[in-house]
């Protein structure tokens, strides 16, 4: 497989990530083989975004490119692998195809299956958010993004060349931390949008007309600060050492409404521990902060 032109891909799904990744490799001079779906939405949406591409079953699409991307879920991934492979069966990877997947979580182990058809294997994740809307628009967002890649030996080069050509970077992943490496992103990203939702749902409950447009302002410079800064970022009442001010929180949200308070808990604990241990707070303000999330854990 010559590695200074374009490959030959074929895409297994047309999802967000399925789509983003689709489209920026054929705007990148990747040719699009064929792409494989289940519905006839996907199959209509895959056909206006990639009119050239042809509708093929895994098997058939798997026989011939270069690339084979499985961009379906979590757990359909292992499902996927082992009908692409076909074990006897017509169609399936050629020896040096390389079979690519893009979940977070998982490493090489779902795509075992299309080893014993000679195929290389690499599971190459963006770390990047994708709307969905607009797959030319999430394709122009992965310019500049990290992937998170594991790959064997074999399909290094090939996955590295992916990322390159639609403008991302590169970082190797082991296997054994794939599912932290995950969590570490959807903790950071996902839980975003609750957070965001239920500040803008009490500060609309007290009279604010526009929550979201108020907290736009204060939560951008507050992501931008924390990522330059770290710890040091932190600001409120856990920061100074106000326990009563946090004791007054608790008890307004436990009226207001109950199912935040598991949430300011856990993250006024976290909060204050991060700080202790980088002496950014004080020990017995630290306890004292403690006692009054205990309490209310045990409320």
């Amino acid at each position: 497989m010559q590695l200074d032109v374009g490959l030959d891909v074929g895409v297994v799904g047309f999802g967000r990530a399925g789509a983003a990744v689709a489209v920026a490799l054929a705007d990148a001079g990747h040719r699009l083989a064929g792409v494989s779906v289940r519905s006839t939405a996907a199959a209509e949406r895959a056909s206006r975004w990639l009119p050239a591409a042809e509708l093929l079953s895994a098997a058939e699409l798997a026989a011939r490119v270069d690339v084979l991307v499985l961009a379906v879920s979590d757990d359909a991934l292992g499902p996927a692998a082992a009908a692409v492979a076909q074990p006897g069966g017509p169609g399936g990877p050629r020896p040096g195809t390389v079979v690519v997947h893009l979940s977070g979580r998982h490493g090489l182990g779902p795509l075992t299956p299309v080893v014993a058809r000679g195929a290389s294997r690499a599971a190459v994740h963006p770390i990047m958010s994708l709307a969905g809307l607009d797959p030319a628009a999430d394709a122009g967002r992965l310019r500049g993004t990290t992937f998170g890649v594991t790959a064997d030996p074999a399909a290094w080069p090939v996955a590295r060349q992916l990322v390159d050509s639609v403008g991302g970077r590169t970082v190797e992943i082991a296997e054994e931390a794939r599912t932290t490496y995950h969590a570490a992103i959807v903790l950071g990203a996902n839980y975003l949008a609750a957070l965001a939702g239920a500040a803008a749902d009490l500060l609309t409950a007290v009279g604010l007309d526009d929550a979201r447009a108020a907290l736009a302002p204060l939560l951008r410079v507050s992501l931008d600060n924390a990522l330059r800064d770290g710890d040091a970022a932190t600001t409120g009442p856990v920061r100074r050492g106000d326990a009563g001010t946090v004791d007054a929180h608790l008890a307004a949200l436990l009226a207001a409404d109950p199912t935040v308070v598991p949430a300011y808990v856990t993250l006024a604990r976290l909060a204050a521990t991060r700080l202790e241990a980088a002496d950014l707070l004080a020990a017995p303000a630290a306890a004292a902060l403690r006692a009054v999330l205990d309490s209310a854990q045990g409320a």
